[in-house]
C-alpha cells in the first residue's frame, strides 16, 4: 500500500460550525431528498439524477442499494494506517517513538511480511509529520530557504494585534494504491488547521506616520514550507516594498493592480495562545511519543500584507442585500435587483479570470483556487462597474520560469511602485504537456468550479446548501460528467431550484455555458476568457 497526502486551503474566515454528514454516504442520502419547491421532476428524469448521484459517491450505479460501505473502508484504512505507520525499515528499542509493543509486533511478523511491510514503506515515502506536515527536515533547510526570500524588513515589536479575522484550513487525505477501487470520498477529506489571519496595527515608529491596520497571517510551525514558498511566489509576482516604502505601500488606496493581496513583508515571531493550543491538542490526538515534550516552542512566521477590507467569495452568496436579494428572498426580490445580481456575477468572473491571467502570464499556477481564494472589494450588488477582485493563498503555487519576451509583464522591483499593468493583448494559452501548460488548465477547472459555486448559490431559490457546495460541483461535473459541460447543463436544467441560474448562463446565446466549457476544456487562456461575451457588463 502506498499512502499519499494531497492538500489545498479551504475557504478563509471560517463561518460558524454548523452540521455536517459524518460519512459521504448520509451526504448522498441528505442531497437525494433535496425538496423541489417548484415540483419533482418526471420518473425518467429522477431514475436518471439517481443514477448519477449514486455514480458521484462511488455506486455502481445501477441496482438499488449498491455502492460503498463508507464506514467498513474507513476502519479498513484506519488499520492499514497504523500498520504502515508501526512498519519501519529499522527497529530498535532506542528509536524515538517505538514502544515495546510495537517492536514485539513488528518481530512477530513472518520475514516475508516484513520484507513486504519495508517494500511498501519505502513505496509511501516517509509519513507526513502530525505536527509538521509542511515542514523543513531540517533548521539548516528552512533558513536557506527564508533566507531565499530576503529580508521580511519587520519586527514583532511594530505590530499589535487587533481581531482574528478567521483560519486557513489544509485539507489532507490518505490514498492506498491497493484500495484504488474503492476512493475516499471529497467529504471524508481531514482538515486542520495551518494558518490564523488577523488585523493588526503596523507602528513604523516614523514621525508623522500614524498606525496603519495591516493584514498578519500566522502560519503554524508545521507550515512553514507553505509560508515560505507564499513569500516567493508574491515576491515574484509582484515585489516586496523596500523598507521605506513599506508604511506608504500600506496606506495607499485600494487599487485594482496587482490584481492580488500586497506582500508587504514578513517577520518571525512566538506562537499566539489559540496556535499553541491548537499545536497542543493535535499533539494529545496524535501519537504522545512523538509531541514536543519539553521542548522550546518553535517560532512562527508571519506574513504581513496589505488591509484592503476585502472578504472572500465564499461569503457572497449569502451576504445580504439592501437591492433586494437576500432579505428580498422572503418577500419577493425584484426584477431590477437580479438584474443587479446578474451583473454582479458577470463583473466577478470577469476580475477572477483577470487576477488569474496575471499570474499565468508572468508563469505562476495558484495550484489551490477556491472560494476562499478569491477575494471582493465589495458585496453589494449595485457596485458592480467598481468591482475589485484579488486573489489570496498562495501557499500551494507553483513558478515555472518562462523567457522574458519584449514588453511582457515582470515582477517589479524592490521599491513599492506598482507593477505593470496588463498587456494590450491576451496571450494565448500554451498547448503542450509541459508544467506551466498543465498547471494553468488546472487552475482553469478549479475556477470553472469556483464560479458554478457561486452562480448556483447567489440564484438558487433556496440560497446556497449542500448541493451548490464546491465538493458536490466537482463530484457532479468532474467526475460523474467528467467534465462535459452539455450534460452537466440538462442536469442544471432539471434542477427547478437552479432556474434563475440556468437562465443567466443561457443569455446571449448561452455564453455562460460557453465560458463554462472551455474553462473545463483548458482551451483558451484566462486573458481570452476575460474578454468573452459572458464578462461584459
Amino acid at each position: 500500500m502506498a499512502t499519499s497526502c494531497a492538500a489545498q486551503p479551504t475557504a478563509r474566515w471560517a463561518q460558524p460550525p454548523s452540521a455536517a454528514p459524518t460519512t459521504a454516504a448520509a451526504a448522498a442520502a441528505r442531497r437525494l431528498r433535496w425538496p423541489h419547491p417548484c415540483g419533482t421532476p418526471g420518473a425518467r428524469s429522477t431514475t436518471r439524477r439517481s443514477q448519477w448521484r449514486r455514480s458521484a459517491v462511488g455506486g455502481s450505479g445501477s441496482g438499488e442499494g449498491e455502492g460503498i460501505d463508507i464506514d467498513a473502508l474507513a476502519a479498513r484504512l484506519s488499520r492499514e494506517a497504523e500498520k504502515l505507520r508501526q512498519s519501519g525499515a529499522s527497529w530498535s528499542s532506542e528509536d524515538e517513538g517505538a514502544s515495546d509493543a510495537d517492536v514485539a509486533a513488528y518481530e512477530a511478523q513472518p520475514d516475508a511480511g516484513r520484507q513486504e511491510a519495508l517494500r511498501r514503506e519505502a513505496a509511501a515515502g516517509p509519513q507526513p509529520d502530525l505536527l509538521r506536515p509542511f515542514g523543513y527536515a531540517s533548521k539548516s533547510a528552512e533558513a536557506e530557504a527564508l533566507a531565499a526570500v530576503g529580508s521580511g524588513g519587520f519586527s514583532p515589536e511594530e505590530f499589535e494585534l487587533l481581531s482574528e479575522l478567521g483560519t486557513i484550513n489544509i485539507q489532507q487525505s490518505v490514498t492506498s494504491v491497493d484500495l484504488d477501487d474503492f476512493p475516499i470520498p471529497t467529504a471524508e477529506r481531514s482538515a486542520r488547521t495551518a494558518v490564523i489571519a488577523y488585523t493588526a496595527s503596523f507602528f513604523s515608529g516614523m514621525p508623522f506616520q500614524d498606525p496603519v491596520v495591516v493584514l498578519v497571517k500566522e502560519y503554524l510551525p508545521g507550515s512553514k514550507a507553505v509560508a515560505i514558498n507564499e513569500l516567493q511566489v508574491l515576491t515574484h509576482l509582484a515585489g516586496m516594498p523596500e523598507q521605506s516604502m513599506k508604511w506608504q505601500t500600506a496606506v495607499a488606496p485600494l487599487a485594482s493592480n496587482p490584481p492580488l493581496v500586497r506582500l508587504l513583508g514578513y517577520f518571525t515571531a512566538g506562537q499566539t495562545e489559540k496556535a499553541a493550543a491548537m499545536l497542543q491538542a493535535v499533539s494529545i490526538a496524535g501519537d504522545a511519543s512523538r509531541s514536543c515534550k519539553g521542548e522550546q516552542p518553535e517560532d512562527a512566521i508571519w506574513v504581513v500584507l496589505k488591509w484592503d477590507g476585502l472578504a472572500p467569495l465564499a461569503l457572497y452568496p449569502s451576504a445580504q442585500q439592501t437591492s433586494g436579494i437576500g432579505l428580498g428572498r422572503l418577500f419577493g426580490a425584484q426584477d431590477t435587483s437580479l438584474l443587479d445580481r446578474a451583473k454582479m456575477l458577470r463583473s466577478i468572473a470577469r476580475g477572477s479570470l483577470e487576477a488569474l491571467a496575471y499570474c499565468h502570464e508572468q508563469g505562476v499556477v495558484h495550484g489551490a483556487l477556491g472560494s476562499g481564494s478569491v477575494m471582493l472589494s465589495t458585496f453589494d450588488d449595485r457596485s458592480a462597474a467598481r468591482l475589485v477582485v484579488k486573489l489570496d493563498n498562495f501557499g500551494f503555487a507553483r513558478r515555472v520560469t518562462l523567457p522574458k519576451a519584449p514588453g511582457s509583464r515582470g515582477s517589479s522591483s524592490g521599491s513599492g511602485a506598482d507593477p505593470p499593468a496588463a498587456a494590450s493583448q491576451p496571450a494565448s494559452l500554451a498547448t503542450d504537456d509541459t508544467p506551466l501548460a498543465l498547471g494553468q488548465r488546472e487552475d482553469l477547472r478549479a475556477l470553472a468550479v469556483v464560479l458554478l459555486e457561486c452562480i448556483l448559490s447567489a440564484l438558487a431559490f433556496s440560497g446556497p446548501s449542500q448541493l451548490t457546495s464546491a465538493e458536490s460541483i466537482q463530484r457532479l461535473l468532474g467526475e460523474v460528467f467528467s467534465w462535459g459541460v452539455d450534460e452537466f447543463r440538462q442536469y442544471c436544467e432539471d434542477e427547478p431550484d437552479w432556474a434563475a441560474a440556468v437562465e443567466l448562463l443561457s443569455q446571449d446565446g448561452g455564453a455562460g455555458w460557453m465560458l463554462l466549457s472551455d474553462l473545463a476544456s483548458g482551451g483558451r487562456s484566462a486573458a481570452q476568457l476575460a474578454a468573452s461575451r459572458f464578462c461584459e457588463l
